[in-house]
């Protein structure tokens, strides 16, 4: 899945930074084109993962001539995306305002799926946190909202990188998972009334020469692969973007990324029971992207979220 990612305002360009350093490729294209729109020249000049001509300074973010203008600049470059992936904060208000007008803007401009994702700080004013995040969920089809904390830049980057993942193909492996899920799945799962979730959680996995010399008992043992899948969802679900309650959640999607050896159905299935189990009428959609590596990840979804916890 590939996004138009535009970072808005301070934190908004910041994130999308390190989306750039960090974004994931696959057949050599990264997934994640990124842009930064910031009133703040300094903070434009700081950036490292963004070219300096997808740089754009503006100085009112409710100027709508100016904010169509960069839109406009954007959308003529010629490239392909599934989406687009708009990263702003609840608590800058530059980043807030300029958040909401791109939406619009960009919503004008094309047909896919518009992400919003959103930063903020738990306490202080909640009315007015709250009223925000429900002008800026009425501009975008999806909301993602992560708390501010140590180290939210490296969370949001890893999970978004896992999503996006979801229905590429690498053509050098030709490999697909046990189960095939595609761009319209996460959207699907998305865009439901309410805010989304997002969690994520990673184990590494012993060297394939230590396990076959010393570890192929412990590998014998039926369900060990399993486990290690449903304790990665458990930490996952613990280390969720917002606190939510996920009883209101209207779906679920989780994404297994690792080597095909360690993803098994039998852990698939035991994961939906799980996520079943915490409210039966919950849409759980699945899915896994195969690929060679030292770790096994989840990223985990919630959408359709009525009551957040705070």
């Amino acid at each position: 899945m590939r996004l138009l990612t535009i970072g808005s305002g301070t934190r908004g360009s910041q994130i999308a930074d390190v989306i750039a350093k960090r974004s994931v490729k696959v057949n050599g294209v990264k997934l994640f084109k990124c842009y930064a729109v910031s009133n703040e020249i300094e903070v434009l000049k700081s950036l490292k993962g963004i070219p300096e001509i997808d740089r754009f300074h503006i100085a009112v973010p409710q100027s709508r001539s100016d904010v169509g203008g960069i839109v406009n600049s954007i959308m003529e470059k010629p490239e392909i995306f599934e989406g687009c992936l708009l990263i702003s904060s609840i608590d800058e208000d530059f980043s807030y305002f300029l958040g909401i007008e791109m939406a619009e803007k960009v919503k004008e401009a094309m047909e896919d799926p518009i992400i919003g994702l959103a930063t903020l700080t738990i306490g202080g004013e909640v009315a007015e946190v709250r009223r925000r995040i429900k002008e800026l969920r009425k501009k975008v089809d999806i909301l993602i909202l992560f708390q501010e904390q140590e180290g939210v830049e490296e969370k949001i980057s890893n999970s978004m990188n896992l999503i996006a993942l979801v229905g590429e193909v690498d053509m050098k492996k030709g490999k697909t998972g046990e189960v095939v899920v595609d761009t319209s799945d996460v959207f699907n799962a998305l865009m439901k009334p309410g805010i989304a979730a997002v969690g994520c959680a990673s184990v590494k996995l012993p060297h394939p020469i230590i396990r076959k010399l010393f570890m192929k008992k412990d590998y014998q043992i039926k369900g060990v692969r399993a486990q290690r899948m449903v304790d990665l969802l458990k930490e996952a679900h613990k280390n969720l973007s917002i606190g939510i309650d996920e009883e209101s959640a209207r779906s679920a999607l989780f994404v297994f990324s690792g080597s095909p050896e360690e993803i098994t159905m039998d852990g698939i299935f035991a994961c939906i029971s799980i996520l079943e189990s915490l409210s039966p009428e919950m849409e759980v959609r699945y899915g896994d992207y195969p690929c060679k590596k030292g770790e096994l990840s989840v990223a985990l979804l919630y959408a359709g979220v009525t009551r957040l916890k705070f």
